[in-house]
Formats: C-alpha cells, sequence, structure tokens
C-alpha cells in the first residue's frame, strides 16, 4: 500500500508540474534551460546559516566529467577536497516545485553543486539572447544621424573633378629661397662660423681613451684587427677523379707519404685515378676536414695579434757573482766556551750587551757579548730546547723551555735563580 501511494503521488506531482510549465509558457522553460548554460544567477540566492557550509569549487575550468566516480570535485585553496554536494531524487525535487514559488526560475549549478535562483534581470537577457536581439535592453541599434553642413554648400565632401597643374609645377619662391640658403653656406663668413662650432665641440667632448684615473695613454691606442676568414684552396689536378699520370704517387713516394708527419705532407690524400666518376666512393677524410673548417671557422681567434720577440736572457734576474755572497763570517771575532753539550737555542738581549744559550747538558748561560765571558750559569735539570728574551728591554726576563715545561728567567739578578 505504501509504494502505491508513492507512486500515485509522483503521478499527481508530474501532472501539476506539467500544467504549471504550460500555464508560464515555454519561454519561463527555455529561460532555465539557457541560464542552467550560461551559469547566470541572480541576486535572489538562498542563504544559508550553517557553519558547515560546502566551501565553492575553486578548481577552475576544469571539466567535471575527470572527478566521475569521487566523492570530490575539487579542491580548496589548502588542499583539502571539496566534497559533492548531496543531490535530491526526482521525486522531491517534485515535491519540492509545488512548495516553492521560485522554482521555475532555479537552476543548479554543476561546477559549485548549488541552486541558484534567477532574478528577473537574467530572465529578460536570455529572453532577448534568444530572440537574437542586443543584451543590453536600452541599446539602440538605429541612432539619428547627424547632419553635417558644408559652408561652402556642397552636398558631398569629395570631389571627382581632375586635380589642378598648380601643385605639380615647382613653385618660384621655393627656388628662391632655396638659392639664398646655397649661397649663404657657400660664404666665407659661413665657413669660418662651421669650423669654430666644430673646434669648441671637439673641446667639449669627454675623451674616452683616457684611463679612469686620469692618466695620458702611452702612445697610440690600438685597435684590434680584424681578420677574414681563411678561406678554402681551390681543387687542383690532384683533386681529380682521373688525375694524370704525372700526380700520381709511385710505391716510393706512396711510403715516404706514409712515414711523414700529417703537419708536413704536401697533400693530406694519395691521389687515385678511376675510370668514371661512379666508380669514385666516399672520401675518408670527409668528416675530419670538415670539422677542422669548423675550428676555422668558430673556434679560431680572428685578431690581429703582434708577437713579442723576447730574450729568455732578459727574463732572469742579475744575480751577484758567487764571490760576493759570503753568509759566514771570514774572521773569527770572540769565542763562547763553557758548555759541555750541543748547543740548543741562542737569544741576545734587546740592549745588545748579553747572550744567552741554551744546551743539551740542562744548563742556560749568560754571557757578555762584547768579552765573550760567562757570567752566570742556571742549570735547569733536563735538556733545554729553547730560549728567548722578553722583547721588553725594561723588564729583563726571559724564557727558556725544558721538556714539556716553560720557565722565565731573570738572568740579571744577583744571584741567578734556578727557575721562576
Amino acid at each position: 500500500e505504501e509504494e502505491e501511494e508513492a507512486a500515485a503521488a509522483a503521478l499527481v506531482a508530474a501532472a501539476a508540474d506539467a500544467a504549471a510549465e504550460e500555464e508560464d509558457g515555454d519561454d519561463e522553460a527555455e529561460a532555465r534551460r539557457g541560464a542552467a548554460a550560461l551559469g547566470l544567477g541572480g541576486s535572489e540566492q538562498p542563504e544559508s546559516d550553517s557553519e558547515d557550509e560546502m566551501p565553492l569549487n575553486t578548481i577552475g575550468n576544469v571539466p567535471l566529467e575527470w572527478y566521475d566516480g569521487f566523492e570530490h570535485v575539487g579542491y580548496d585553496l589548502e588542499g583539502r577536497k571539496i566534497m559533492r554536494g548531496a543531490r535530491t531524487d526526482e521525486l522531491d525535487a517534485l515535491i519540492k516545485r509545488f512548495d516553492d514559488p521560485d522554482a521555475n526560475r532555479t537552476i543548479h549549478d554543476a561546477l559549485h553543486g548549488v541552486d541558484v535562483v534567477l532574478s528577473q534581470e537574467d530572465v529578460a537577457l536570455i529572453r532577448r539572447l534568444q530572440r537574437r536581439r542586443y543584451p543590453g535592453a536600452t541599446f539602440d541599434p538605429y541612432p539619428e544621424t547627424v547632419p553635417f553642413d558644408f559652408p561652402d554648400g556642397k552636398v558631398h565632401p569629395l570631389s571627382s573633378a581632375p586635380p589642378r597643374k598648380a601643385p605639380f609645377l615647382p613653385s618660384k619662391d621655393e627656388a628662391k629661397k632655396v638659392m639664398r640658403l646655397v649661397m649663404a653656406m657657400r660664404s666665407e663668413q659661413y665657413q669660418r662660423s662651421v669650423a669654430n662650432r666644430r673646434l669648441q665641440e671637439a673641446k667639449e667632448r669627454p675623451d674616452y681613451q683616457q684611463l679612469i684615473w686620469d692618466e695620458p695613454p702611452e702612445g697610440e691606442v690600438r685597435h684590434r684587427k680584424r681578420l677574414p676568414a681563411p678561406k678554402v684552396s681551390l681543387p687542383g689536378n690532384a683533386e681529380s677523379y682521373n688525375p694524370p699520370k704525372e700526380y700520381l704517387f709511385t710505391p716510393e713516394e706512396a711510403k715516404a707519404w706514409e712515414k711523414m708527419d700529417p703537419a708536413d705532407r704536401p697533400l693530406g690524400f694519395v691521389p687515385q685515378a678511376y675510370d668514371a666518376m661512379r666508380k669514385v666512393p666516399q672520401y675518408d677524410g670527409l668528416i675530419r676536414e670538415r670539422f677542422e673548417r669548423c675550428l676555422d671557422l668558430y673556434l679560431c681567434p680572428r685578431e690581429a695579434k703582434t708577437r713579442l720577440d723576447i730574450d729568455p736572457d732578459s727574463l732572469l734576474p742579475q744575480l751577484p757573482s758567487p764571490a760576493e755572497l759570503r753568509p759566514f763570517p771570514e774572521r773569527l771575532s770572540s769565542r763562547f766556551v763553557g758548555h759541555a753539550g750541543r748547543v740548543l737555542s741562542v737569544s741576545v738581549s734587546p740592549s745588545g750587551e748579553h747572550l744567552l744559550s741554551a744546551s743539551a747538558d740542562g744548563t742556560v748561560k749568560l754571557w757578555e757579548v762584547e768579552t765573550g765571558r760567562c757570567e752566570r750559569t742556571c742549570s735547569l735539570g733536563a735538556e733545554v730546547r729553547s730560549v728567548r728574551w722578553c722583547p721588553n728591554g725594561e723588564t729583563a726576563v726571559a724564557a727558556a723551555v725544558v721538556g714539556v715545561k716553560m720557565l722565565l728567567l731573570l738572568p740579571l739578578r744577583e744571584p741567578l735563580p734556578a727557575a721562576v
């Protein structure tokens, strides 16, 4: 019984829909279909207060057929899926049209998944487009003609009369003006004024040949001289497919040609004779010669460079003679004797009066430079690798390295301490 009642209600709704379409006319139905195709919609769109309203589809001009079989129809700005809106079935749509007075002006926007209610202006626009009229209701396709009044009383602005002969004849007044200009240019006064102006312009013109630090260039400025591309030598008798016999190599000449360096060979190939052109094989050196020709035209420089003739001996520095090089003393001036082991380090005081020496016997001795006398001896108990005076002459402090330790000494103090 419930199924029979639902079927009866569907039949009643269909009959009522057909009657409503007949009352409104075919224009309303065509307007709805045209608006659905154009995507028009008025300002009477139903507003929803729901916070979970689906966002509009922002996928752009993308066919919706790509999303058939998926639950979403696109993505929003944050990359989240835009789920497909729930569509009511045909029975619910028929029942809804009885309660909605704007059902005849409602279309479904498949791109955004919402129902749009057309305004009266949208419907009128669609009707005008269907009737092949102008979209604007206030547009006048036949404006009033603006009359033009000509002062000479002519009806038409153009005339078919032939042109006058006077415009094609040279003007005598213009010829006189040209002659006066020519005479003025030939005068001596005008020539002097032109020469003075050129001199003034030459003085005011900046000298681009000067360097950026305003130093005059040495000699004349040399411009680059471009060289023309090397030309291919014309073929001779040896390049012929049947050269004369005197151009053919003998066995001895062929062996000598093979032993020669490729750069020293007079010909880059061995001349051969053939009876006909069709018997000539492919040239083996074709690719190599074309490659070398490309190098000549593309990779090789096209600039004339002056080669410098420099003597290699002039590049060597002037060294003094070995007799003048004496890095060792020739006479013994002073002698410092006292260490029992090998001396490892020597340091002179800032004043130049005293000398400290460190030895492998574990002692540091203070010497007087002028007399060579040992003034003090400091025993440190181990091998002293290095000793140095303090650069400040007022402190008179020295440092000694013993093993992994560094000791500070006061050599000029009475008596000499062992270590500090």
